[in-house]
């Protein structure tokens, strides 16, 4: 038998107050989520091809592009793990896998190696597949961002993603021959899933590091002072953090590439 609470209602109040709550409520709890906080650089950010994002970012720059409720990275979350956990149901799908061990490894960190910012550079792979040594992500996006992936690949920053976690597999001892990124449509039919791989080259990932420790000693030396001197790149400038047009005090914000048209990630 359902239990009868006392009543609370109240008279005044109405469905714009259950709204109003409801709203907070989301709100505080996407802002406050550990993506939305997360304040050190990662696997995910130091490839992308913009110098000077990278370098407001380990400047620790104010953000000046609030671009409001991070509601479609909630979702990308959220599928995450709903993907984790679907996997992690059947990675015992080797024969003999009560010796041999799981076929699929979720959602484990791993470590890339050298420290960028005075920080060990660490992430969480979605998926290394012991059958296929392939280390893979997820990425849910949308229409647009499908369509351009699945004509032109992931981009310099998803792909440095994905070999450094290879790289970090490789350093726990496991051998890895691919890479790859799952494109997975946000807002379409499954069917229009797009995927990636290429063979595992340690190179790209020792690149991206020596790059970003680069403008990780111009920041440590000179501090937001070095942004001007930063590269830029046409890489969604819209959706940067540090973003803002036509600003002039590019120590405190980037008006962004010159002659923008596109995007690239």
């Amino acid at each position: 038998m359902t239990e009868v609470f006392p009543d609370i209602s109240n008279p005044d109040a109405g469905p714009e107050d259950l709204h109003q709550a409801l709203t907070k409520l989301f709100i505080d709890t996407i802002t406050n989520q550990p993506r939305s906080l997360q304040k050190r650089i990662g696997p995910s950010e130091y490839g992308h091809p913009c110098d000077r994002r990278i370098g407001a970012k380990l400047a620790g720059a104010q953000v000046v592009n609030n671009r409001g409720i991070p509601w479609k990275p909630l979702i990308g979350t959220n599928m995450h793990e709903w993907a984790k956990e679907t996997v992690a149901r059947h990675t015992l799908t080797l024969p003999l896998a009560d010796i041999l061990g799981p076929r699929y490894m979720v959602e484990m960190r791993v470590n890339v190696g050298d420290e960028i910012d005075g920080e060990p550079l660490n992430g969480d792979c979605d998926i290394y597949d012991r059958v296929t040594a392939t280390a893979l992500d997820y990425k849910f996006v949308g229409g647009e961002q499908l369509r351009g992936y699945r004509a032109n690949g992931p981009g310099p920053q998803y792909r440095v993603q994905a070999h450094s976690y290879a790289r970090g597999w490789v350093r726990k001892g496991y051998p890895v021959r691919h890479v790859a990124v799952w494109f997975l449509p946000r807002d379409q039919e499954f069917r229009q899933n797009h995927f990636w791989s290429e063979p595992y080259d340690e190179q790209i990932v020792i690149d991206a590091m020596n790059r970003a420790a680069g403008i990780s000693r111009m920041v440590s030396a000179l501090g937001t002072a070095a942004l001007p001197i930063l590269s830029t790149a046409d890489a969604m400038c819209t959706y940067c953090p540090y973003f803002l047009p036509a600003s002039t005090e590019v120590e405190q914000a980037c008006p962004g590439h010159p002659g923008a048209t596109g995007y690239v990630r």
